[in-house]
């Protein structure tokens, strides 16, 4: 019984004190008020502890009335105030979120008219998608079938294969991406990445090493005058790299030709114009008879081979004569002249090699080899191998 009477008689102290401080005006509200009640004792039957806190921050003197009531096994608080007491100045902060919000649908459905971009579903037409995405219908029409059905990616497979072919025909940053369909950077790099292994390992059977039967039957008419055993045509080229951050990859890529740094790679094409072999990528500082020997390309040849080469391969004409092959390259100027059947051969090999200059025309029309930013560099092998694909998947390169 004593042990009640004092606590009922530390309640009203409580409460004494509680109204002195609202009724003085000269306290300083902007602090937080801890009331606690019945603890522990008969008041609160199931509970151990009762609390209530509220906090007075921001609120004008005189401006409100705090009260605590009890009755019985009930305790109440009650807070009456004038209207309009907030500061307008008080700045609240609001809830942000990022990413689309799941139940708003950004794309309007097909076939309704608006100006909003659509994803695949905008291309009407295949001008429009040469423009984005340097493919034909059919074209993307077979890539599509390479990839697998997946249910839990949020954009659907088509929008996935748009979106890799138009940052690999475009160069588009992935940011720009995000915003063209509305999803965040991380999905398009990682939506760009995972189709890139995907279609590298399903198109590797797509850049082969014909047979000598194969390209002895669709060897051109310009072919068989002159060169009638021709395999291939061969030669390097180089492609822009940003600088990179340390100093060996620095000395490395840094090409002397080009002035600036770049990766190379050789390339191959048979005479009617298809990609029959692609190295992988060196430095701009390897030469072009390096990566011939380097890469393997030698180990396909047969004997009787012809192989049509610029000047820039004078260092493999000693394996190639190892192998029983033949090396044609340019006549070589001595004392500064040539000599008359030297010019006409000159003319003759170069009416033939100029068609692997177009074929890299052809290869870097495709934006992404302008110029390869560092993140992607540890990718260009297969970024290399897929702008093959996709230049063999063209029309012939030479109309017969």
């Amino acid at each position: 019984m004593d042990q009640q009477n004092s606590r009922y008689s530390r309640l009203l102290k409580r409460q004494k004190t509680i109204k002195q401080s609202t009724n003085n005006p000269n306290d300083n509200l902007n602090t937080t008020f801890i009331i606690e009640t019945n603890e522990g004792d008969n008041y609160c039957k199931s509970m151990c502890d009762s609390s209530t806190q509220v906090n007075f921050e921001c609120i004008p003197n005189n401006s409100f009335v705090f009260a605590c009531s009890f009755e019985g096994d009930s305790v109440g608080t009650q807070i009456t105030s004038s209207t309009g007491f907030y500061d307008n100045n008080l700045k609240f902060s609001l809830d942000k979120s990022c990413g689309p919000d799941s139940n708003t649908n950004y794309f309007c459905p097909s076939g309704l008219d608006c100006d909003k971009f659509h994803g695949f579903d905008s291309v009407k037409n295949e001008t429009s998608l040469k423009d984005l995405t340097g493919t034909s219908f059919k074209v993307f029409d077979f890539l599509l079938s390479l990839l697998p059905e997946t249910r839990t990616n949020v954009i659907i497979k088509k929008n996935r294969l748009l979106i890799f072919l138009m940052k690999i025909k475009l160069d588009l940053s992935f940011s720009a991406l995000s915003v063209l369909f509305n999803v965040h950077r991380t999905t398009v790099s990682r939506t760009f990445f995972n189709i890139l292994d995907i279609l590298c390992f399903k198109t590797k059977n797509l850049i082969f090493w014909p047979s000598k039967h194969t390209i002895t039957e669709t060897l051109p008419e310009t072919f068989k005058k002159h060169y009638p055993n021709t395999r291939c045509i061969i030669d390097c080229t180089e492609i822009k790299v940003e600088q990179p951050p340390t100093v060996e990859q620095r000395v490395y890529m840094y090409s002397h030709y080009k002035g600036c740094y770049t990766i190379k790679f050789l390339a191959a094409i048979t005479p009617s114009g298809s990609v029959s072999f692609i190295s992988k990528c060196y430095g701009g500082r390897s030469s072009d008879s390096f990566i011939t020997n380097d890469s393997g390309f030698l180990k396909k040849l047969e004997p009787g081979d012809q192989i049509l080469a610029d000047k820039g391969f004078p260092g493999i004409k000693t394996n190639c004569e190892n192998n029983n092959t033949i090396l044609v390259m340019p006549p070589i100027l001595h004392n500064g002249t040539l000599t008359e059947q030297e010019v006409l051969e000159t003319y003759s090999i170069a009416s033939i090699r100029i068609h692997i200059e177009r074929f890299f025309a052809r290869l870097k029309t495709y934006g992404i080899l302008k110029k390869i930013p560092i993140e992607l560099l540890p990718y260009i092998d297969n970024i290399v191998h897929i702008c093959c694909v996709l230049t063999n998947l063209q029309p012939p390169l030479i109309k017969h």
